[in-house]
């Protein structure tokens, strides 16, 4: 089975599905990772993600945040328990940069209680552990 460049490790101690990009990837490998993400989460029935994405360039392109918005994160309401809480750890260096454009940067600022997710953007894992376990 391909991995996507991805490293996804259940973490029932947390608890929460931590996904680890390993190298730069493509689109179509960014898609199929969200989608090895959520096969994942399904299986442990886990609605707490930590999303680690240091070791990849942003993909931001208006496309890919199409298909996250449309097609990706209207998956996500109400299939969990809980509502699905997504922990986008990136650099601090990547954090300056997301104010200005990042696909991350724009979905943790559209939070819409209604939504049925929350995301945030960290650049500390242990404060991003915390906030998934509230």
């Amino acid at each position: 089975m391909p991995n996507f460049g991805l490293e996804i490790t259940p973490r029932p101690d947390l608890p929460a599905i931590v996904a680890r990009w390993q190298r730069e990837i493509t689109a179509y490998e960014l898609k199929a990772g969200y989608y090895a993400v959520l096969d994942a989460a399904d299986g442990h029935r886990c609605w707490r993600w930590l999303l680690d994405l240091r070791r990849r360039e942003e993909l931001a392109t208006p496309e890919l945040d199409a298909w996250l918005e449309t097609d990706f994160f209207t998956l996500l309401p109400n299939r969990y328990a809980a509502p699905v809480r997504i922990a986008f750890l990136v650099s601090p260096l990547r954090a300056l940069q997301a104010q200005s454009a990042s696909s991350v940067a724009t979905i943790s600022s559209k939070q819409d209680p209604t939504q049925g997710y929350h995301t945030a953007l960290f650049t500390d894992e242990a404060a991003a552990y915390y906030w998934l376990a509230q």
